[in-house]
């Protein structure tokens, strides 16, 4: 009986790939000077050695998005297993803050654009195209492909395809960008009012681990099967919501949809309560051996995000986005640019200690993913002293729930689409200006009243 090794093969072919990007980032100067990490190289000799190139590595465009979906939930559920580590730093709140306004400002802003175009030039372009900018931006690859293949049944062509091209794009904007934006800050710090802090300790600090062993099963394989269960919650809770919320309608299957491209955020909160109930349960002395491992959870999320990335580039067909190049040319290119912009803008205003190192890190996390914008951070904080990196994650944590109103307003264009009702276009945008507003008002103004009493 034959065996089905495609899944298998893929995973194989991107392992090589992973492989081949670092040796040649060890043996060509010029890529071990760029701060590009190694899975973005990956993805792009995925495209080179992919069916529509060179056609030495037989990849499906439909597996490797199938793929990349299912990465970006294991790998996010591994890192929210981890042990919570309360945070109190002004700082990161107001990083969590400035992730959950730069969410709708990337909305806010595509959403335009994308209407621009549609109305100016690409009249068969699917309406909601540009709140992209904000998933493949600001969210990633998994979300950007999730979303857009999810978009495919409302009438979106090539939708999944799409969102991957606007994430890679993202990359180059946070790689290249975000080398231009670091050199300039730095050689223009008095001009722009920045101080840069430069660490007191050069010594390369190594991490270091206690392999768990325990007498009947494998350290590793306990992270495995925490992931494992968290995921299989997710899965049986929203097949469970989608049959509960089916029945309203046109509304229902809308938000059922867009629920089920967020099913990353789904599965952080259920493996959020997992880790509750199990230090809850490790209070009782039957279970004072500690299971969970930080590091093994952590080597977890690494490595399936290094694989997601790969396959999310690699997964491109230009076959596909060839009719959506200008349009995405256009909404990245005058993205990239805004988002430049309003990072050295908050960035300026609300952090009184490392601004530079918080402005570029936030930049190359907003533009490509977490590890691109702590590739940034590494050149002006190689051992991470400054705790730019601390408040990136704890800020994120934050921006999860203070973002719930955009994951309930991205409903509104899209039943607009459906029901042919281009009012719901303006009313997403009032209720994404009143949620900007609201943040504003309720977080910026007061932060930036606190500084200046503290400068006064």
């Amino acid at each position: 009986m034959d065996q089905d090794w495609t899944v298998v093969l893929d995973l194989a072919y991107l392992s090589i790939l992973l492989g081949v990007a670092s040796v040649l980032k060890r043996i060509l100067t010029p890529l071990n000077k760029i701060l590009i990490p190694n899975a973005v190289i990956a993805g792009f000799l995925g495209i080179l050695f992919g069916p529509e190139v060179l056609k030495l590595i037989p990849f499906s465009y439909d597996r490797l998005g199938n793929l990349v979906y299912h990465l970006m939930a294991v790998g996010f559920i591994a890192i929210a297993l981890k042990k919570t580590r309360r945070s109190t730093a002004k700082s990161s709140v107001n990083t969590g803050f400035l992730i959950s306004i730069s969410y709708a400002l990337q909305g806010f802003v595509g959403f335009i654009i994308g209407i621009a175009l549609v109305g100016l030039f690409f009249k068969d372009l699917f309406p909601p195209f540009g709140l992209l900018l904000a998933l493949g931006f600001a969210q990633g690859p998994g979300q950007a492909y999730s979303l857009g293949s999810q978009w495919e049944a409302l009438g979106f062509t090539g939708g999944g395809a799409v969102g991957l091209s606007v994430a890679t794009l993202g990359f180059l904007w946070s790689a290249f960008g975000g080398i231009v934006m670091l050199n300039t800050m730095v050689y223009r710090k008095k001009q722009i009012g920045i101080q840069i802090e430069r660490p007191t300790v050069r010594k390369r600090i190594e991490a270091t681990m206690r392999d768990f062993e325990f007498s009947d099963i494998d350290g590793f394989t306990i992270q495995i099967l925490a992931v494992g269960i968290v995921y299989l919650a997710t899965y049986l809770f929203l097949k469970w919501f989608t049959s509960l919320i089916g029945g309203l309608g046109t509304f229902g299957e809308t938000f059922a949809q867009v629920l089920w491209g967020f099913h990353f955020v789904i599965g952080v909160l259920f493996a959020m309560a997992f880790r509750a109930i199990y230090e809850r349960s490790r209070k009782s002395e039957k279970y004072e051996i500690e299971y969970m491992n930080d590091f093994l959870l952590q080597r977890i999320g690494g490595g399936v995000f290094d694989f997601m990335v790969a396959a999310s580039i690699a997964g491109i067909s230009f076959s596909v986005i060839q009719h959506y190049i200008w349009p995405i040319i256009i909404l990245t290119t005058i993205g990239g640019f805004f988002i430049a912009g309003y990072s050295i803008w908050f960035g300026k205003r609300i952090y009184e200690k490392a601004p530079l190192e918080h402005i570029v890190t936030f930049f190359g996390m907003h533009t490509g993913t977490l590890s691109t914008g702590m590739a940034l951070l590494r050149e002006v904080d190689p051992t991470f002293e400054t705790g730019t990196a601390e408040d990136m994650v704890f800020g994120s944590g934050l921006a999860l729930f203070l973002g719930i109103p955009m994951l309930v307003l991205l409903n509104i264009p899209i039943l607009g689409y459906r029901e042919g009702k281009p009012i719901y276009y303006l009313y997403f945008l009032l209720g994404l200006a009143a949620y900007i507003l609201a943040l504003y008002f309720f977080w910026f103004r007061k932060a930036r009243i606190r500084k200046r009493e503290k400068v006064n």
